[in-house]
């Protein structure tokens, strides 16, 4: 019979205290396999990112990308970056986790590129989308050069580089001169709009009205468009532009007599004219001066046209002075006696009542 010995943590004999050694030994590698196996197969499985994976090399990345970069497909956001690793070839491998329902029609033969997600800046990756190709499959992984780097980042670098070669000294002189230049110009431009203003103001008619005049001159249109027409056919459609054969082109013979019939009257007719009026110089200076006067003259007699009018007015006057009274033909008078200091009181007593008007025949 064994005997029983006493340990600090463990009671009872050699075979009970072994018992429970090899039990805790047992336990311990069983909980130390399980643990292994739940990290090397069970959490990557349970850590697996969902929907549709992809990993895509570029030599570059836009500033701003990193893991939780959305990604947007024709505006839309259809995924987002998981993670983002530089290689030993100096490469970028952007992981991308995306959205199967999202992309459906998307193939390997797609482009990228980097862009702002909103107005704050926030970058994003941008995929583009192009005819060919095959279905995108999880795990894939497609070799890409972005198309364009579009990001707040970039714009603001590039716009840096731009001021910093285009504001000079002398472009920042011309723009003070340009800046002057259209303050000077303000009140011609305040004038412009005030008379645009008025005219606005001043124009009564409706839009309706102007409409009816418009269509007024349209319906006219087509009629002198014919006419014209008509008329310009007609002065091309001469014996000088027609041939002997009736042919449409230059008739040299018309063109010939008309040419012809020019210098003819040129020299015959008006050159005639010159020379008699040369020659008879002396005696066509009575005539021409007598001419002469009698132009002259006409104009102070009418006294440059307006003595017509008055002529007019004053016949107007004389034939209101008389009134027709059955067969004869009365003057109207009218004698005025209220200033005279006589009558003025009695006249001033009688004021409701009406004087009779004075009716004098002509002799």
């Amino acid at each position: 019979m064994s005997k029983p010995r006493n340990q600090d943590f463990i009671r009872g004999s050699d075979e009970h205290q072994t018992r429970i050694v090899n039990l805790a030994g047992g336990s311990a590698i069983v909980l130390v396999v399980i643990v292994l196996v739940t990290a090397i197969w069970i959490r990557p499985l349970l850590t697996k990112p969902d929907g549709l994976r992809l990993t895509v090399e570029t030599p570059h990345v836009g500033p701003g990308v990193a893991e939780g970069t959305r990604v947007i497909l024709r505006g839309a956001e259809v995924g987002e970056v998981t993670s983002v690793e530089k290689t030993d070839q100096d490469k970028v491998l952007i992981h991308l986790s995306l959205k199967p329902g999202e992309v459906k029609g998307l193939t390997d033969s797609m482009d990228l590129d980097f862009r702002p997600l909103n107005y704050f800046g926030v970058s994003a990756v941008n995929l583009v989308a192009k005819e060919g190709g095959n279905t995108l499959s999880s795990g894939e992984e497609l070799q890409r050069t972005a198309v364009g780097d579009y990001t707040m980042s970039r714009l603001l670098e590039e716009g840096s580089h731009t001021i910093d070669g285009t504001l000079t000294t002398s472009m920042i002189a011309t723009l003070n001169k340009v800046i002057r230049y259209s303050d000077g110009m303000t009140p011609l431009i305040q004038t412009g709009i005030v008379l645009a203003d008025e005219v606005a103001r001043t124009q009564r008619e409706m839009p309706s009205a102007l409409l009816s005049r418009v269509n007024d001159i349209l319906d006219v249109m087509p009629a002198f468009s014919d006419q014209a027409i008509q008329a310009f056919y007609l002065l091309f459609d001469t014996k000088f532009n027609k041939k002997p054969d009736g042919s449409f082109g230059v008739n040299d013979l018309m063109m010939d007599r008309g040419a012809a019939g020019l210098d003819l009257a040129s020299k015959k007719l008006f050159g005639s004219a010159g020379i008699l009026l040369a020659s008879h110089s002396t005696e066509l200076t009575p005539l021409t001066e007598i001419a002469r006067a009698f132009a002259t003259a006409l104009p102070n007699l009418l006294d440059n046209g307006t003595a017509l009018g008055k002529l007019a007015s004053l016949v107007d006057q004389y034939n209101n002075v008389f009134s027709a009274n059955g067969d004869k033909r009365v003057l109207n008078l009218r004698v005025v006696l209220d200033d005279l200091p006589s009558l003025a009181a009695p006249l001033s007593a009688m004021a409701g009542a009406t004087a009779p008007q004075q009716e004098v025949a002509p002799r």
